[in-house]
């Protein structure tokens, strides 16, 4: 029960115990007490972050380097090819040459400027045909495009970008949705500041993130308050990985804030109704 609930059962106590005879003491104040029961604050230590342990150093180094992310069936790639000869530039950026001349970055956008990896793990590229790219990093790719590209022109530059990077944050956060990730690498915390922040009736010892591998998906359960989890692999998100928070266990009755009128109120019907008795 939060202290501030004590605080007011007392106080409540007090004022009853001044206006009511001692025989109608007991009944009243037992229902205050039950009512008051029915709520409970949500305490700071389940709220904070990161937390240090007592007599811990608050100062404390990590070391998480964020793996290559490897290419899986359902990436979509921006593939570029620079070379010395303008009609191979033509020939080879033609995708992303023509639908450039649309408009905004949207999904549709996405879909017609860039190369999806089928599900047998390969993209169709001009020219050069099938080239496989499950299972290599964006760097792998660049090189396996230029090995192939060898074949027909003597020099060239290939950039890879993914740009279907989209996390999913689920549960007790202020914006719950599906977010666009503009950059390589993204960890929990900044995809949960991007969907507003967890709420207060949020379980940070119990964050899941849904991850789908080669072996298939994978459920991994975070707690938010250690610090351990600076060193885990998974701190650092990969495209299309699912966020779920859980909610508090009593949610429903629990509150944010404490209720100052609500005691009141039931302090003073609870005075009204030994005094309609009496």
């Amino acid at each position: 029960m939060c202290p501030y609930v004590i605080i007011f059962v007392v106080f409540g106590a007090n004022i009853l115990f001044m206006k009511i005879p001692f025989r109608f003491l007991k009944p009243v104040l037992a229902l205050t007490v039950l009512s008051l029961a029915l709520f409970s604050c949500v305490p700071l230590k389940k709220i904070k972050y990161l937390q240090t342990a007592e007599g811990a150093d608050s100062v404390q180094a990590f070391r998480n380097v964020a793996p290559d992310y490897v290419l899986q069936p359902g990436d979509y790639l921006y593939i570029r090819i620079i070379t010395l000869d303008e009609k191979s530039n033509s020939l080879f950026n033609s995708v992303s040459g023509s639908a450039a001349m649309g408009g905004s970055y949207t999904d549709q956008y996405t879909y017609l400027t860039s190369y999806m990896v089928n599900d047998t793990g390969y993209i169709n590229f001009p020219v050069a045909g099938q080239i496989k790219a499950a299972g290599l990093t964006t760097a792998g790719m660049e090189h396996a495009i230029h090995e192939k590209l060898g074949e027909f022109i003597k020099e060239s530059t290939v950039i890879v970008k993914l740009v279907s990077f989209k996390i999913s944050v689920l549960g007790e956060v202020a914006n719950p949705g599906q977010l666009n990730v503009n950059r390589d690498r993204i960890n929990i915390f900044e995809a949960i500041a991007m969907a507003g922040d967890l709420n207060t009736f949020a379980n940070r010892q119990k964050v899941q993130v849904i991850r789908q591998e080669l072996q298939g998906p994978r459920v991994v359960t975070f707690d938010l308050t250690r610090k351990s989890l600076l060193n885990s692999e998974y701190y650092y998100l990969r495209p299309n990985d699912i966020i779920y928070v859980e909610p508090l266990k009593g949610k429903q009755f629990a509150f944010e804030t404490f209720p100052y009128s609500l005691i009141y109120s039931t302090i003073s019907m609870a005075i009204l109704i030994v005094t309609l008795f009496k």
